[in-house]
C-alpha cells in the first residue's frame, strides 16, 4: 500500500469520479484507475461499486476511508515535523564562569 494510493482513493472518494479525481490529480483517468485496483487487489476488497462511470462507496470503503484520511495526515505531519526539524539551528555554546 502507498501513500499515493491512499490520496487517490480519498480523492476519489470525495468526488465519487475517477475521472473528475484524476484530473483534480493531474493524473490520466486509467493510471488512477490502475492504482485503485491495485489497493483494492492488496487489500482483498472492493473499495467502489462501479457502474459505468458513475461510482459509489462500498460498506468496506466506508470504513477504510477513515484510516486513509489518518494515515494521509499523519505521514504530512512526519513530513512537517522533519521539515521544521531542519530548521533548527544546531550549535555549541561555550559558558565561561569567573570564581
Amino acid at each position: 500500500m502507498e501513500l499515493r494510493q491512499l490520496k487517490y482513493f480519498l480523492k476519489a472518494q470525495e468526488l465519487l469520479s475517477f475521472t473528475e479525481a484524476a484530473k483534480h490529480l493531474n493524473i490520466s483517468q486509467s493510471t488512477l484507475s490502475q492504482q485503485i485496483k491495485q489497493l483494492e487487489t492488496e487489500l482483498d476488497v472492493s473499495l467502489f461499486n462501479r457502474i459505468g462511470k458513475q461510482i459509489t462507496l462500498t460498506g468496506p470503503g466506508r470504513l477504510f476511508t477513515e484510516y486513509a484520511e489518518q494515515s494521509v495526515r499523519k505521514a504530512e505531519d512526519g513530513k512537517l515535523m522533519l521539515q521544521d526539524l531542519k530548521k533548527i539551528r544546531v550549535g555549541t555554546v561555550t559558558i565561561g564562569v569567573a570564581y
